[in-house]
Order: structure tokens, then C-alpha cells, then sequence
């Protein structure tokens, strides 16, 4: 390859990854999350941020900041704790990169200060390199298989840009690539020759005769010439050959346990790729694979690999302080970036499956946090006027005011993220935007007057079919029909012990909401305050001694009512 072509390449890649991290780091203090630091100035940020690496840095901290960047950013602690799965991906993938980073990528600025004698094709590195792409492969299937098997389980995919996918398609193609390139210098007898002209002084393949005899032998080269019987004079002479000139720099090609078994797949190919230039061809894909995905990394949801690791020293250092407005304005618009998009937080949230009963995946955090990213760069659906722009803004407000406050994703979230305070600057946000908490018509009619005007509504589901509407729970008897009338779920519930106002209080406890369904009253239970009042703080279901869904029939009954009311209203506004 051309030093200068790679040169101009490398320094391009490099100029375009270093604007790119200093607009991505820029954002930290350029953007507003919630009402409540539009006030803040960029010398207030910088101010907070200096304050706090100087407490950090210049007090007892500095070894709680040792610990959490030993145990939750090297070894990913938080992850272990939500998804075993994940975090061997993880940190399979984390291991094998960085090892070839340093060991292989910058070999020439790191391995061979560290190791003088450092050879690529000698043991251990051939053995290491090997090692650590068969790591970051291994990684990136389980990676790929958690994401599948997620989706086959939930009807949203965790939010993730397109951009995404070509980054991990992207990794795959180097790892690829670089085991090709080795396995085809493996088999290539153009390789071989260069090598021999190189240390031998000789190309010629009368006099290699021996040297080519064992390396076609024990180290695989696919010579399509050697037709004569390899004799063991022949080898001997052959080893005693490889000895003098190779045996110093060449180990085993069979210590590249990856590389080898597919250089047993490319032998017969071996002609083909050496007249084609192969070895050249792999090289620069591999080379120039690896310079467009360093050029891209600030451009993906892959920055993640650095801004992961400074919101959870962040986090892990000033939990148990109150930040000032300065220090929310960093945290929140670091964690648009910090968010790894694992998908972790929308198994834990509460109004998971209101997200399905509603078929609005913005009820889910991980949308939820690209919507908020959305609203603070003023981008599309916000920044556009069209008809389908609003509809999608309307159903990002619904999933943003749908949030219960229940701080179960913020607990599940493997980088520390206070996802409770971005939804309500969020909130704050889209109210001022214009677009308040959906569906409050609904509580402003008595249950009652809903019921009674549901009677002439023409619905076209009957009761008892367990699938209507997809929802299941509430229209299944079996769901609830084990209610023993006990209250326990009205003993243990926060909003009927917080309600102490009856003009907006509840009007109906959850086994009040569960013995109408058994009575099949499910009309009455739709406009219930109860139902919209509901936290989802899942207290009724863990402590229910009959194992009854409540908070998942009250969270299914409120999506059921948008779509029921939503059409009765719709009517009436016709007529």
C-alpha cells in the first residue's frame, strides 16, 4: 500500500473524527432540556464543570472515581446486574477491540515499545491476534442474537438509527476482512516468494525446492507447481533452510486458530487470488474499512464508546448530591449520548404494555429519549409543519405524559442515566411546545356519563372474545374472575392512600375496577379516574394473593379507553 495514500487517508479520518467528537462534546453545553435551565449560561456550564473536577480531582472522591471506573466502566457492573447475556457481549467485544487497538492497529507505537522483537507473525501475537477477533466476533453474534430474540419477544425494537446498524455492519466487515488477509497470506505463494527474496536473497523456485516443500507442508502455503514426492531428505533440508532464514520471525500457522481453518477454505483459490491481487485488494478493504469507521464514530450511536463511560463516572461520583441547574443541563444533554440503546430500560418500564395496547412505541424509554433528543435540536417531527409530522409529534406526547414516574428504567439503566428527570424536563418541554397531557377529556366526564353513552355506540367486538382489541386481559374473565374481593390491592395502592381529595381524587379502587369486570361492567371502568390515575408502580400486582394482573388490566383498560371514548367523542363531534 502507498504511504502516501494511507497517510492522507489516515490524517482524513483523523480530522474528521476530532471535528466530529468536538460538535458531539460541544452539544453538552449548547443544549437546553427542560424550563428550568434555559437560563443558564455556557460560562455558568464551564464554571460547574471546572468546580467539579476540582472536588473530584483534590479530595477522597478521587478513589470512589477509581472505583466506579474500575468496576462500572472496565467491567460493567451495572450491566452484569440487568442482562448476564449482554454484558459477556459486551465485554467480550469491549476486551477484544481495545487488544487489537493496541496490540494490533497501533503495533507500531505500542506493542513494539512494550515488547522489543515484536513480530506480527510470531508467537504469541499470531495466537493473541487471533484470540481477540475471534473475541469481538463472538461478542458482536451475541450482541446480534439478544437484539433478534428481543424482537421476537416485544412488538418494539429497542430505538436505534440507521446509522447504527452500518457501524455494526461495518465492525463485522473488518473483523472479516482481517481474517481473510491472513488466512489468504497463509496460502499465498506470492506471499511466500516475497518473503523469501526478502530474507533468502533468492526467489527462485529450483533453488527454494526445500524451503517451499516444508512451508507447503507444515505451514499450508498452496504451491500448485511442487507436483514431485516431498521426501524426508527433502524436509530436512528444507528445515534446516527455515531455520537459518524464517524460523525467527514465522511461528506455526496453525497457532492462528481462526485464520488457518480458513486458509484450509481458500487452497484451491490460492492461484486465482495471487493473479487478481488478492492480498493487496483485502488490505485496502481492511485498512480503509477501519479509516471510514474511525472517520464515523462521532456520527453514530456508537459514541456511546466514549460518552457511556463520562455519565457513569458522573453519576457514580454525584448520586448522593442535588446538581445545581448548570450541572442538569450537562447530565441531561450528556445522556442523549450516554444512552447505549440496550433496550434494557423497556423490559423494567411499567407502561410497557400500554406501548403495545396503544401500538405507540414512544411510551417505550428508549424512543422516548430519541424523542427528547428530537425536541432539544428542534428536528423533525417538531421542526416540520406537515400533516403526518403533527400526528407523530401528538403520539410523542402521549408516550412522553403516559410515563408513570416510576424511576425503573433509571434503576435498570446500565449507565446510570436519571431518565426520571429527562422525561419531566421533556414534559416541560412539550407542554411549552404546545402539546400538553393527551386524552385529559377523558377525566373531564364522570365515568357514568362515558358508560352511558358507550351503550350507543355501535362496537363491533363482543365482551367475552378474548382478542378484542388486543386486549386480552380485560376482556378474559379468567384474568381477574379469582378476585376474592380481599383489598389488598386497595391497602397497598399510593394514589387511593395520596387521594385525599374527592373533587380529583379516584373514584374507584383497583378491586372496585376488578369486581365490575367480573360483573362485566367493563363500560363503567373505562372513564374512571382510577384507571388514568393508576402509577404503575406495580405495588396491587407483586402483593395480589390470587397472582391477578392489576396493574397490567388498569394499564391495558386505559389504552382500551382511548380507542372506545376516542371513537364515542369523534361521534359526537360529528353530530
Amino acid at each position: 500500500m502507498s504511504r502516501l495514500l494511507f497517510h492522507t487517508a489516515l490524517y482524513a479520518s483523523l480530522l474528521l473524527c476530532g471535528m466530529g467528537l468536538l460538535w458531539r462534546i460541544s452539544a453538552w453545553w449548547r443544549l437546553r432540556i427542560g424550563p428550568d435551565v434555559r437560563a443558564v449560561t455556557l460560562a455558568q456550564r464551564w464554571s460547574a464543570l471546572l468546580r467539579g473536577a476540582a472536588a473530584s480531582l483534590l479530595s477522597r472522591r478521587i478513589f470512589q472515581i477509581c472505583t466506579v471506573f474500575f468496576l462500572d466502566v472496565l467491567l460493567q457492573r451495572r450491566l452484569y446486574r440487568a442482562n448476564k447475556l449482554r454484558w459477556l457481549a459486551h465485554l467480550l467485544m469491549f476486551v477484544g477491540f481495545m487488544a487489537l487497538l493496541l496490540m494490533h492497529a497501533l503495533a507500531a507505537v505500542v506493542t513494539v515499545k512494550l515488547f522489543p522483537g515484536y513480530e506480527a507473525t510470531r508467537n504469541p501475537y499470531l495466537f493473541l491476534r487471533n484470540l481477540f477477533g475471534a473475541m469481538t466476533l463472538l461478542g458482536l453474534s451475541l450482541f446480534l442474537f439478544g437484539l433478534w430474540r428481543r424482537r421476537r419477544r416485544t412488538r418494539f425494537a429497542p430505538a436505534r438509527p440507521a446509522m447504527a446498524a452500518a457501524f455494526v455492519t461495518l465492525l463485522g466487515f473488518v473483523l472479516l476482512t482481517g481474517f481473510l488477509l491472513e488466512a489468504n497470506k497463509i496460502v499465498s505463494p506470492q506471499a511466500f516468494y516475497r518473503m523469501a527474496k526478502e530474507f533468502n536473497g533468492s526467489a527462485d523456485p529450483v533453488e527454494l525446492r526445500p524451503l517451499r516443500a516444508v512451508w507447503s507442508r507444515e505451514f499450508g502455503v498452496a504451491f500448485d507447481d511442487l507436483k514431485e514426492p516431498i521426501t524426508p531428505e527433502l524436509l530436512r533440508q528444507g528445515r534446516t533452510m527455515h531455520e537459518a532464514d524464517c524460523a525467527t520471525c514465522h511461528a506455526s500457522a496453525a497457532s492462528a486458530f481462526v485464520s488457518y481453518p480458513v486458509s484450509r477454505l481458500l487452497v484451491p483459490l490460492a492461484p486465482v487470488l495471487d493473479a487478481a491481487q488478492g492480498p493487496a485488494w483485502l488490505l485496502y478493504l481492511h485498512v480503509f474499512a477501519c479509516l471510514v469507521g474511525l472517520a464515523t464514530l462521532p456520527f453514530t450511536r456508537f459514541f456511546h464508546a466514549l460518552a457511556a463511560p463520562v455519565g457513569l463516572l458522573v453519576s457514580g461520583t454525584t448520586k448522593a448530591q442535588t446538581p445545581s441547574s448548570a450541572g442538569l443541563a450537562a447530565r441531561r444533554a450528556l445522556a442523549l449520548d450516554a444512552c447505549v440503546a440496550c433496550g434494557i430500560c423497556d423490559t423494567h418500564c411499567t407502561v410497557a404494555p400500554l406501548a403495545r395496547y396503544l401500538n405507540n412505541r414512544y411510551l417505550l424509554p428508549s424512543h422516548k429519549i430519541v424523542a427528547t433528543g428530537a425536541l432539544a435540536f428542534g428536528r423533525a417531527p417538531f421542526a416540520a409543519r406537515t400533516a403526518d409530522a403533527g400526528e407523530q409529534a401528538l403520539r410523542i406526547a402521549e408516550g412522553a405524559f403516559g410515563c408513570t414516574d416510576c424511576a425503573r428504567c433509571s434503576i435498570a439503566c446500565p449507565v446510570g442515566l436519571n431518565l426520571q428527570d429527562l422525561w419531566q424536563a421533556g414534559r416541560d418541554d412539550l407542554a411549552h411546545a404546545g402539546l400538553p397531557a393527551p386524552a385529559q377529556w377523558v377525566q373531564a366526564r364522570p365515568a357514568l356519563d362515558w358508560a352511558e353513552s358507550l351503550q350507543s355506540d355501535a362496537w363491533p367486538h363482543s365482551f367475552s372474545d378474548p382478542g378484542a382489541l388486543d386486549a386480552p386481559l380485560s376482556a378474559n374473565r379468567s384474568s381477574f374472575s379469582r378476585c376474592v374481593q380481599c383489598q389488598t390491592c386497595t391497602n397497598v395502592c399510593p394514589v387511593v392512600a395520596h387521594s385525599t381529595d374527592p373533587a380529583c381524587g379516584v373514584d374507584l379502587t383497583p378491586q372496585k375496577v376488578m369486581n365490575l369486570l367480573r360483573l362485566g361492567l367493563r363500560d363503567l371502568t373505562l372513564g374512571s379516574r382510577m384507571v388514568w390515575s393508576c402509577a404503575g408502580c406495580y405495588q396491587c400486582q407483586e402483593n395480589c394473593p390470587q397472582g391477578i394482573r392489576v396493574a397490567d388490566i388498569m394499564l391495558e383498560l386505559r389504552g382500551l379507553s382511548v380507542q372506545r371514548l376516542g371513537s364515542v367523542r369523534k361521534q359526537k363531534e360529528v353530530s
